[in-house]
């Protein structure tokens, strides 16, 4: 098997690149200083992020200035990101580890859950998020909204040149989306809407009631469909209809692909929006779970109620996003099962979401009915996967079937590793789906008290999730074929 770090200039052409993206995560890094203009007595947590920042931002610098003369290939890009999002929790991690209470492990896992847009966290039970100073509030809720767009379209916007690699660093990550001619012109337009978006989330927040600090941690969060809070309730503690309607809509925008939002928005062709079927997918399953969830919650709360309930949860968990507005734990066993179909599923593809991403789940339903009408059609009928007006090659549907199976292998696996631990089933795997699909919503097992098997299970759900599984497993699999191969060379 080809091993990248078994050869000199490949390992030479990671670290050089890794080396921008460093400066990428540096440069970010020192951002929230920036909030302590507003709030003058945090003027002394400023060295727990310049600090950090300075030294990766260094350290990025002396790794760029590698000289190589090899061209990067997709293989080079899937190490490079599936570093790169290592090291962002790994840098995000100090703050978190001197400004709270958290062992560094601990830090480490809050970290890569906001890197990641997940949201699970470890301030739960006797940890109060909201005794944390507001500087590292701030913090855990910018990794969200630069993690949602993703550690490579942060550093192509820094520092990264256009080009071969930045495409390539760009496909890497789980992206596909071409808005513009060119990858680079594609991340500049992605960027325009993201902090378009944010600025009305921000000032939609604010005109329901939200303090303008909260609105604008929960609006970062809930554009990057992160889910992570200032408040240990979640959004159940302003009790606010219009909050929660201002959020569902951010969720939802959050969900949907750049490139539906240019054409709709930006070319003003609002039919685009309307046409495009991922977003009719994830209207009509948030629609049919709807349903089955309100007849289920009537049986705890009042119509209204459970309805408010059920339409915020199901939008929460097929978003990706992940905020809360009631205790899961009370909820029965089939709307938790609901919720973790929800959260498998995911949002669009080229969106801020995760999990398996609406097209796939389209794909495969589609195939399946081609194949019942040509088990009822003579042999010779041809009938071809069309979806949206567009053919589906046989690859396609191949690749949508693959890493659907690899993608519930993997939820399989660490759902077991949770039961082992001594967590009943349908919490298990509650809990893996939340973290491989980058969700956030939780029953309870995650917490400082939770196995450290059992963090580092979801730490690499978190981590392959975010991705989709196939960088991280290149990456796997050429680091452990170094002790193979010498293990083979000394026999």
């Amino acid at each position: 098997m080809f091993s990248l770090v078994n050869r000199r200039l490949d390992l030479k052409l990671i670290l050089k690149n890794l080396g921008l993206i460093l400066q990428g995560l540096g440069i970010i890094t020192t951002f929230p200083i920036v909030l302590c203009y507003f709030y003058q007595s945090e003027i002394s947590y400023i060295p727990y992020f310049v600090v950090p920042g300075l030294l990766t931002f260094l350290i990025g610098v002396g790794l760029s200035r590698i000289k190589v003369d090899i061209n990067i290939q997709i293989r080079h890009a899937m190490v490079i990101s599936s570093l790169a999002w290592l090291f962002a929790a790994l840098v995000g991690s100090v703050p978190i580890f001197f400004l709270s209470d958290l062992s560094f492990f601990d830090s480490y896992f809050e970290s890569i859950s906001a890197w990641t847009g997940t949201g699970l966290t470890m301030f739960s039970g006797t940890l109060s998020v909201e005794g944390l100073p507001k500087i590292l509030l701030f913090w855990r809720s910018l990794s969200q909204w630069a993690g949602g767009i993703g550690v490579i379209l942060v550093a192509m916007v820094v520092l990264i040149r256009p080009g071969v690699s930045a495409a390539r660093l760009y496909i890497s990550e789980a992206r596909a989306e071409k808005i513009k001619p060119t990858f680079f012109g594609t991340v500049r337009v992605i960027w325009k809407i993201y902090f378009l978006y944010t600025v009305i989330g921000i000032t939609l927040f604010y005109l329901v009631g939200m303090p303008m600090f909260d609105a604008v941690n929960h609006c970062m969060t809930g554009l990057g469909t992160g889910g992570m809070s200032i408040k240990d309730s979640s959004l159940a503690f302003y009790d606010s209809f219009n909050v929660e309607l201002v959020a569902v809509f951010l969720m939802t925008l959050g969900a949907i692909n750049f490139t539906i939002h240019y054409k709709a928005f930006f070319k003003r062709k609002i039919g685009a929006l309307f046409r495009d079927v991922q977003v009719q997918a994830l209207f009509v399953i948030a629609g049919l779970f709807f349903i089955l969830m309100l007849s289920d919650l009537s049986l705890l709360y009042y119509p209204f109620e459970a309805a408010r309930k059920a339409l915020f949860q199901i939008f929460s968990a097929i978003t990706c996003c992940g905020f809360s507005t009631d205790n899961l734990v009370n909820w029965s066993e089939i709307s938790r099962i609901l919720l973790i179909l929800l959260m498998i599923t995911g949002g669009g593809a080229g969106s801020t979401a995760g999990a398996l991403k609406l097209i796939r789940i389209v794909v495969i339903l589609k195939t399946l009915t081609v194949q019942i009408k040509k088990a009822l059609l003579p042999r010779n009928a041809v009938i071809s996967v069309k979806i949206g007006g567009a053919n589906f090659s046989d690859k396609d549907v191949l690749e949508a079937l693959l890493f659907s199976l690899v993608y519930l292998s993997f939820l399989l696996v660490g759902s077991f590793v949770l039961m082992w631990l001594g967590y009943g089933a349908v919490n298990s795997f509650f809990e893996m789906a939340s973290a491989q699909g980058n969700v956030g919503l939780s029953v309870g097992i995650t917490n400082i008290g939770l196995n450290p098997v059992g963090k580092m299970t979801l730490i690499l759900g978190m981590w392959m999730g975010r991705l989709e599984i196939i960088p991280t497993l290149v990456f796997i699999a050429n680091f452990v074929t170094i002790p193979l191969r010498r293990n083979i060379v000394q026999e």
